[in-house]
């Protein structure tokens, strides 16, 4: 009875993104962060995003066919964005399949992961984006969410002791639940997102007013990344921030006054460095974790230098590591992107995915030569994305929407300027 109950909501939920596409947009946006929160039925695993981007995709391509067989007026033009780069890493990847230990596996792990990240992540965000409504409310789901974070961070110092050497924002559990993940780094990463897509509101507001509530709370986001003493969340907050002002301010800050602005930034948070100096001395371990982490996909990478040990199977060369296994225990996946793709997918699939990064790269530095001008919204957002994006070098969260969500939003962003700057008349409308 259950089942019948559970397929039954599905279908309902199915025929309403048929109907009403857009929200499942908006769904996807809002529950982007929420991964530490999963599904199981039978042998299948989801998070509620999973799901989500399944269905939105399953829904999206019913309606073309449905278009397509009714003949409608004015129907959906596809899109595939990013298709060069994302094709040539499927392929490598089928390959690295092939020659894996345990091929079925793989390719499993190639539909559940990868091709759930470029269908349900990025073609089908892409392709609803289709108006400046659409992408405005897409990116208020997606600070809203951002918000949620944030305030589970803030009530998770509610009962901490603040003179603990380990006080600091961490994840929130709810019914025994962490639906955000389980620890610092989690909540981090989106922060860094929602601080900059919130700057990208500010940008698309007029009242000077609710601007400066907007900065109140961007600040506070920023705040929050730094109590949560991630390294990651530092390291790429701080590289947002210099990017952003640095450009903003290309043409009237002289070097010397970047200079002491800086040092006055470090002689700010001075206490701030010494009790993440102190966070550091007690969690050796941590570091040495990675290094290790480290250490097996670079052997991974001499066993099988071309295309790997096979999608998926970094776990395993893990929890074949007995150094590993003896002083940590439970097998981890990388905490980094390069080393997963290079210890899975060979140097092969390292150049492919670095590829795939340079693209994203040049799409971004054309998009602010050419829109920034007038639209200067584009910074905060193309830094939303990279920073997510960014992250990925220190965590593991690379395959996940949270991270390509934003993604695509920018680029469904650069279609609509692109075709704006087609019709001049129509530019800062």
């Amino acid at each position: 009875m259950a089942e019948i109950f559970l397929i039954l909501g599905l279908i309902a939920v199915l025929i309403i993104f048929i109907v009403w596409p857009k929200i499942s947009l908006y769904t996807l946006a809002f529950l982007a962060p929420v991964i530490g929160w999963s599904l199981y039925y039978k042998n299948l695993i989801l998070t509620p995003i999973d799901l989500i981007a399944v269905l939105a995709a399953l829904a999206f391509f019913l309606r073309l066919i449905f278009q397509a067989l009714f003949r409608v007026k004015e129907p959906i033009k596809l899109k595939w964005p990013l298709w060069l780069p994302f094709l040539i890493f499927l392929l490598i990847n089928f390959l690295s399949a092939i020659f894996s230990v345990d091929p079925s596996y793989s390719l499993w792990y190639i539909v559940r992961w990868l091709l759930l990240l470029y269908i349900g992540y990025i073609v089908v965000p892409y392709n609803l984006i289709n108006d400046g409504k659409t992408l405005k409310k897409t990116i208020i789901a997606l600070v809203l969410s951002s918000l949620v974070v944030l305030s589970s961070g803030l009530l998770s110092l509610y009962g901490q002791d603040w003179s603990d050497s380990f006080f600091r924002l961490r994840s929130l559990a709810i019914a025994g639940v962490f639906p955000f993940g389980d620890n610092q780094n989690l909540i981090a990463e989106f922060l860094n997102v929602g601080v900059f897509l919130i700057l990208v509101l500010k940008e698309l507001l007029r009242s000077e007013k609710i601007k400066k509530i907007w900065n109140i709370i961007a600040i506070l986001m920023a705040a929050s990344i730094i109590m949560t003493f991630s390294r990651a969340g530092w390291i790429t907050l701080i590289l947002q921030a210099i990017f952003y002002f640095g450009y903003r301010l290309r043409k009237k800050i002289k070097f010397s006054t970047l200079f002491f602005a800086i040092l006055g930034l470090l002689l700010i948070l001075s206490p701030l460095l010494w009790k993440m100096d102190q966070l550091q001395k007690e969690n050796v371990s941590s570091t040495e974790n990675r290094l290790l982490l480290t250490e097996i996909a670079w052997q991974a990478v001499q066993n099988k230098p071309y295309f790997g040990a096979g999608p998926g199977q970094f776990v395993n060369l893990v929890a074949d590591n007995i150094r590993f296994t003896a002083k940590y225990g439970a097998p981890l996946d990388s905490h980094g992107m390069l080393q997963k793709v290079a210890a899975e997918n060979g140097l092969l699939g390292l150049i492919a995915w670095i590829f795939l990064l340079g693209y994203l790269l040049k799409i971004a530095g054309q998009s602010l030569k050419k829109y920034y001008q007038d639209y200067p919204w584009i910074l905060p957002l193309i830094l939303a994305g990279a920073g997510g994006l960014f992250f990925q070098f220190f965590n593991t969260s690379y395959y996940k929407g949270k991270v390509w969500i934003p993604i695509a939003v920018f680029l469904a962003a650069g279609r609509l300027l692109e075709t704006k700057y087609a019709t001049p008349d129509k530019r800062k409308n």
